[in-house]
């Protein structure tokens, strides 16, 4: 969307204070500024359900502004909102695995008599089509893997390694300590490095 007239050159700190005060431009503009990066690391943790992905990130911004008051500025605001996101994906996931564990029964692997795997429709061909998140897509077997991460782990390697926090940032949005972010690159690290390893030979 259009952010109106232009505040981008404003820090966050005055942004966040014109949006305490209910300045509708100065959302605006923080949302514009951080709504692609939210949606990318909503994305993943939503294992590429779009609208999922959009519902949650809607769900974080507005859950931060209906908080702003509790924004202290202890740290930068990006990484206080995006300690919020990942908490309500997280959140998501939690009610997704609920609801799959009652529907399970009653789910069946759908039939397509008659097509070879190489006819059959992509269900991921309109994923590769959205350019905002090309570059932090990934494919089937990473998205799989990582799912077999334990939660810490795969939270902590997907901030650092496909959206580029730092250690620092990383131990701040998951209220930790910066050793324990490093012991969970390292196993989630070695993992696929296992995982993938055939990969590497070949």
């Amino acid at each position: 969307f259009e952010s109106g007239e232009s505040l981008s050159t404003l820090k966050d700190e005055e942004l966040v204070s014109r949006a305490r005060k209910i300045d509708q431009r100065a959302i605006e503009d923080l949302v514009y500024r951080y709504q692609q990066k939210a949606y990318a690391i909503a994305y993943q943790f939503s294992d590429g359900n779009i609208q999922d992905a959009e519902d949650l990130t809607q769900e974080a911004f507005l859950r931060a502004f209906q908080n702003l008051e509790n924004f202290r500025g202890d740290s930068s605001f990006y990484t206080w909102f995006y300690r919020i996101l990942v908490n309500v994906c997280l959140d998501g996931r939690r009610r997704r695995s609920r609801w799959q564990k009652i529907f399970q029964p009653w789910q069946r692997e759908p039939v397509e008599k008659g097509l070879s795997p190489e006819e059959r429709p992509d269900p991921e061909a309109h994923e590769r089509s959205l350019k905002s998140i090309s570059e932090k897509e990934l494919s089937r077997d990473l998205r799989e893997s990582l799912k077999s991460l334990p939660e810490k782990q795969r939270l902590a390697f997907q901030l650092k390694a496909l959206h580029g926090m730092s250690i620092q940032e990383v131990a701040r949005v998951m209220g930790t300590a910066e050793g324990t972010v490093k012991s969970h690159l390292f196993r989630a690290t070695q993992f696929l490095r296992e995982k993938f390893k055939d990969w590497e030979e070949g």
